[in-house]
């Protein structure tokens, strides 16, 4: 895994409208490669990639946390008692859980996992009345085709093709911590006065995690390990919104809390090898 050092510099118009045209002509050509690349491989070749992307390359231990914990929802499931089961609120913590996992571990296959976990979670929020979760799921939907790509892209680009590197790794600099971290801000008081305007009884409080996910999907697209604050900030919050509702939700928020530690482990270490 590479490290990447972003040098952020002020521009002038000329040279912002330069970098603009420059950034635009890399995206389509980046594109096309990866749609060429799609295109040799055909579907046969892509399923094979996808099966390579989710098996291969786990050591014994990561296989084990793995099972460990993608269990987590069924032994929730099936030991609470309860006469019916919630099968959907038990299929939504198990992507979930194998998404995050994916993602800790740099594998493009957890965009599979992340759709179909945020279209689960969309029903989810929607019948909970959490509407925060509701916008906020919307843009982690949308997100992930966008975040496939890149990863793609980060591959077929720019990235050394050899079997053990499954993704470029990247820290924030202090800029950066300041740019996120004003975002992060303005997204939360946005979004909160956005809620108060509709005579929301928690504006402010659900605003939180539109913020702290809105930051950390950018911050994961663009292969940063400071996606991991982020998501453990939400996750700690997720867990205080969902208390005494929804026992896989919280399940699977005390899951993401502990692999987004791990994934903090994983990504440092990687920007670290530098």
């Amino acid at each position: 895994m590479v490290v990447r050092n972003i040098n952020m510099q002020k521009l002038s118009p000329a040279q912002l409208r330069a970098a603009f045209k420059q950034k635009l002509q890399t995206f389509v050509r980046n594109f096309s490669n990866v749609w060429a690349a799609a295109k040799e491989q055909g579907l046969g070749g892509i399923a094979k990639l996808i099966w390579q992307d989710l098996f291969v390359g786990r050591s014994l231990f990561q296989w084990a946390y793995l099972l460990l914990l993608s269990s987590v929802p069924f032994i929730l499931e099936f030991t609470n008692g309860e006469a019916q089961h919630d099968w959907l609120g038990l299929f939504a913590s198990w992507t979930g859980i194998v998404c995050v996992i994916l993602v800790a571990e740099g594998r493009a296959s957890n965009y599979l996992f992340g759709a179909v976990n945020s279209a689960i979670y969309l029903l989810l929020s929607f019948q909970a009345s959490f509407y925060g979760e509701v916008l906020t799921t919307v843009y982690f939907f949308v997100m992930q085709p966008i975040g496939l790509y890149t990863w793609l892209s980060n591959r077929v680009n720019e990235q050394e093709k050899t079997e053990s590197s499954h993704f470029e790794a990247k820290k924030l600099n202090w800029k950066g911590w300041l740019k996120y971290l004003a975002l992060t801000a303005l997204i939360w008081i946005g979004m909160g006065f956005a809620y108060k305007s509709i005579h929301s009884h928690r504006p402010f409080r659900d605003s939180v995690t539109d913020a702290t996910n809105g930051i950390g999907q950018l911050l994961m697209t663009g292969l940063y390990r400071e996606q991991w604050i982020f998501w453990i900030a939400t996750n700690l919050f997720s867990i205080y919104l969902w208390w005494g509702s929804n026992l896989h939700i919280q399940a699977m928020y005390w899951v993401y809390t502990l692999n987004s530690l791990v994934g903090w482990y994983q990504w440092s270490r990687a920007v670290r090898k530098k």
